[in-house]
C-alpha cells in the first residue's frame, strides 16, 4: 500500500496525474491480493445507474484500459448486490447470483473465474467500485484480501476528494 500512498502524495503535490494515481492503485492491488486484474469503476452521476471504468490493469500483459461502461439495466443483480451489501465475493463468478450475467459477455472471453468487488463511499454515497478479477482458475478470496481492498478504498477516497478539489 506504500506505493499507493506515495502516489496519493504525488497527486496532492501536483507531480502525478489522477490517471497515474489510479494505475498505481490497480497495480498494487494485483500484487497484494494475487489477482490477475484490478480496476476502479466510477458510478455515473447523477443517477448512479452505471459504472465507468476509470482504470483497469491486467498484470498478464501490463495493459491499462479505460472507458468501458456497465449499465444497471443490463446487470441488475450485480448492481443490487454492490449497492446493498457494498461488496461482492464471488470465488466462482460464473455461477454467483450477482455476477453470472457477465459470463457470456465478459467472463468467458477473458477467462475470468473469480471476482472480488468493494464499493467505495464518500459519506454514505457510493462513488466507485474497486474490482479484483482472477483468470484461468478460481481463487478463494481471503479475509485478508477483503481487508486489503477496504484499506485501499480509503486511499482511493482521499484521491477522489483531491480530484474533486482540483476540479472545483
Amino acid at each position: 500500500m506504500e506505493r499507493s500512498k506515495q502516489a496519493l502524495r504525488a497527486l496532492k503535490a501536483g507531480t502525478a496525474t489522477y490517471d497515474q494515481f489510479l494505475e498505481t492503485i490497480c497495480r498494487e492491488i494485483t500484487e497484494q491480493v494475487s489477482s490477475t486484474r484490478a480496476s476502479v469503476w466510477m458510478f455515473t452521476e447523477p443517477l448512479r445507474d452505471a459504472i465507468e471504468c476509470a482504470c483497469l490493469y491486467d498484470q498478464r500483459d501490463g495493459s491499462v484500459q479505460r472507458g468501458a461502461v456497465l449499465r444497471e439495466e443490463d446487470f441488475p443483480d450485480y448492481f443490487a448486490a454492490v449497492t446493498t451489501s457494498l461488496r461482492v465475493v464471488a470465488p466462482d463468478a460464473i455461477t454467483h447470483p450477482a455476477t453470472r450475467a457477465f459470463d457470456d459477455v465478459y467472463f468467458a472471453p477473458l477467462d475470468i473465474r473469480s471476482l472480488l468487488d468493494f464499493v467505495v463511499l464518500i459519506g454514505d454515497r457510493p462513488v466507485a467500485v474497486l474490482c479484483c478479477e482472477h483468470c484461468a482458475e478460481q481463487k478463494q478470496w481471503t479475509q485478508a484480501d477483503s481487508d486489503y481492498l477496504q484499506a485501499m478504498s480509503s486511499v482511493l477516497t482521499f484521491g477522489l476528494k483531491q480530484q474533486e478539489r482540483a476540479a472545483a
